[in-house]
């Protein structure tokens, strides 16, 4: 019955706080939620892609490498976690990093979205049916799931009873793009708070796709916040200035 109660009732915005504006064209906000006696925070940095740009970033000595010393030695402005992995730190999916496929397209019901980033600065969240191997990679991909967003609405079916952090991309309106850092809630949870309309302060997501989360789930914006991940990952995604056309 709990349970039950608790997949109706709706998630509300309770306090939002703008961390920051460490650059042009991008902000790190966190906003809590209320469910009834329930609490979730939201820390999120958003961009637009016509003057940032989304880069995977794999990690050099899988099993050892933290978020914040891999992003710190790089140019980003700030990043999460990347996509699943196996024990043997394996990558699970697509993955291309600057145009080189370092893992192949596989198929899975978990592994439903994909999220490209083409040389152009086209950033997009696809689902993993629309791919197709035979055209050329994207500068940047990750293949993850499950998705939780859609035409701006939460995907129905999903898990409502696990609670775990979670760290998802986004995207919305007019090139709009987020890294998503949430404390602990449910998949369903995490896509109806992803649905609401200030989620994001102006603008809410299109579409979100969720990224490795439990103890994966990190989020890094330089001096401005460090929310460390508890256990090493492969790979991460990162918010980075776009590379300058030669």
């Amino acid at each position: 019955m709990a349970i039950a109660a608790h997949s109706q009732a709706e998630w509300v915005t309770h306090e939002t706080k703008l961390l920051g504006t460490p650059a042009p064209g991008w902000s790190i906000f966190e906003t809590q939620f209320r469910n009834g006696s329930l609490l979730a925070r939201v820390t999120c940095a958003t961009f637009d892609e016509k003057q940032h740009t989304l880069r995977v970033i794999d990690s050099p000595s899988p099993g050892t490498a933290t978020l914040d010393s891999v992003l710190s030695k790089s140019n980003a402005i700030a990043g999460v976690n990347g996509a699943y992995f196996h024990s043997d730190f394996k990558p699970v999916g697509l993955v291309v990093v600057d145009g080189k496929t370092q893992h192949s397209f596989e198929k899975a019901k978990l592994l439903s979205g994909i999220l490209t980033v083409r040389s152009t600065g086209s950033i997009a969240i696809i689902r993993s049916g629309q791919f197709s191997a035979k055209a050329p990679p994207p500068a940047q991909a990750l293949q993850c799931g499950p998705m939780l967003v859609e035409k701006g609405s939460p995907v129905a079916g999903l898990n409502a009873t696990r609670n775990a952090r979670r760290t998802a991309v986004a995207t919305g309106p007019k090139g709009k793009v987020a890294l998503v850092y949430i404390t602990s809630v449910t998949l369903a949870d995490a896509a109806q708070i992803l649905s609401l309309p200030d989620v994001f302060g102006t603008w809410k997501p299109t579409t979100a796709l969720n990224l490795d989360g439990g103890s994966s789930s990190g989020f890094w914006a330089g001096t401005t916040l460090h929310l460390p991940e508890i256990k090493r990952v492969r790979n991460f995604l990162a918010i980075a200035p776009p590379k300058k056309s030669k």
